[in-house]
């Protein structure tokens, strides 16, 4: 009875001593530095979303190709988290043709996406129903896709 109890106790702390000394470090699945995870993580909101061509939407006589200059419902934002998840939350718009050079666009809905992202050749890529590959230089993530539209040219996101 005893050497089964002390076979009990000695099984229970070879289970402890081995989940005890484990990596806790954040980004030890990551395969990032922490480095990398503190100058890439964080909330980034649009600041441009560029198209070609130039659109007057808001009917002020003065064409911008970067429709935040236009709509104030278009909205995004990004956020990287640690574990190498994501969420954009994106205003969708609704664009039809009209004629000649206009489009008219309009916001429509939000939409939620989740995924994961990772660093690949200093860019970073979403992927998970949100595929795109965005630069990041310093506090700024751009994603240039450079389509007329229906599409577009560049968004711009800038870290807070």
């Amino acid at each position: 009875m005893k050497s089964r109890i002390l076979a009990s106790f000695l099984l229970t702390a070879l289970l402890l001593l081995g989940t005890a000394c484990s990596d806790d470090s954040s980004n030890a699945d990551t395969g990032l530095s922490q480095e990398q995870l503190d100058a890439t993580t964080g909330l980034y909101n649009l600041t441009e979303y560029i198209v070609s061509p130039a659109q007057d939407l808001n009917l002020d006589d003065v064409s911008s190709e970067n429709l935040l200059d236009e709509l104030p419902c278009l909205s995004a934002s990004i956020i990287l988290r640690d574990d190498q998840t994501f969420s954009l939350f994106q205003m969708q718009l609704n664009i039809s043709f009209i004629t000649g050079p206009q489009y008219a666009i309009s916001c429509s809905y939000t939409t939620t996406t989740n995924g994961f992202w990772d660093i690949v050749n200093n860019q970073i890529v979403l992927s998970q129903g949100e595929d795109g590959t965005y630069t990041l230089n310093g506090t700024t993530l751009t994603r240039n896709e450079g389509n007329n539209l229906p599409d577009f040219q560049r968004w711009v996101f800038e870290k807070q």
